[in-house]
């Protein structure tokens, strides 16, 4: 499903209502709302967005539990964290419980950070494939989301639910959840603006062909839903 909107901040008042509605939903059905986090300029509006008072009230946030779909392999307080722009965005304004934050952590290796974040979504989801409620994903330039990239073995990981993946940019290696565990999700939203998208939209949306290329492509939950929230720019090439 494609939802379209005129501003950014139409798009971020529809994100948030939509996070409300998940969140309530989930805590009916189970008694709690779990959701993973992306990085990216439109998400942090989107996170600003959330953080103001008006949502406070309609949101139990004793009961959401926030991961991240993907992390770069830097400490936390480092400028390119995707749980630092969180917390500042977000988390540092609204009342949950610290232990209810599962952010990545950053080991003395990649591989080690790796293995220490699936531990702890294993140990929190305890099911052959975790459920997420909700994860939020950016899209690139170049078609890859949360830290699957073009060319990266990260693609081809079947088993894993996070793995290292690296870039061809410059920039550190990062840590990223499998297409498993997002397609496993209960919804999947991907949150993207600006026209200097619009072209890698149009073709994740309207392929020529069947043929996955690009990564975001390869985000087609199982039973759960998928929905693009797209800005007029963002969707400028698509009908």
């Amino acid at each position: 499903m494609n939802k379209i909107y005129q501003t950014m901040n139409e798009l971020c008042i529809a994100g948030a209502n939509l996070f409300v509605e998940e969140s309530q939903k989930a805590i009916l059905a189970k008694g709690r709302f779990s959701v993973a986090l992306s990085g990216g300029a439109t998400p942090r509006r989107l996170f600003q967005e959330i953080a103001k008072k008006e949502w406070h009230e309609k949101l139990e946030w004793d009961k959401i539990f926030i991961f991240w779909g993907d992390e770069r392999f830097v400490p936390a307080e480092d400028e390119q964290s995707n749980q630092k722009m969180a917390r500042e965005s977000l988390l540092q304004y609204v009342p949950i419980p610290k232990k209810n934050i599962f952010p990545i952590p950053f080991a003395e290796t990649v591989e080690q950070s790796a293995e220490q974040y699936e531990e702890t979504l294993k140990q929190f989801f305890a099911e052959e494939w975790p459920e997420i409620d909700l994860v939020l994903l950016g899209m690139g330039l170049d078609g890859h989301t949360a830290s699957l990239f073009p060319g990266s073995n990260a693609l081809k990981e079947e088993k894993r639910w996070v793995v290292p993946s690296k870039t061809r940019a410059l920039g550190p290696e990062r840590i990223t959840l499998t297409f498993p565990v997002l397609n496993h999700a209960a919804l999947v939203c991907f949150v993207v603006t600006g026209k200097e998208k619009s072209e890698m939209v149009k073709r994740i949306l309207q392929p020529a062909a069947d043929e996955l290329i690009y990564p975001a492509q390869g985000i087609q939950p199982q039973t759960g839903r998928l929905i693009w929230l797209l800005d007029e720019s963002a969707a400028q090439f698509i009908s």
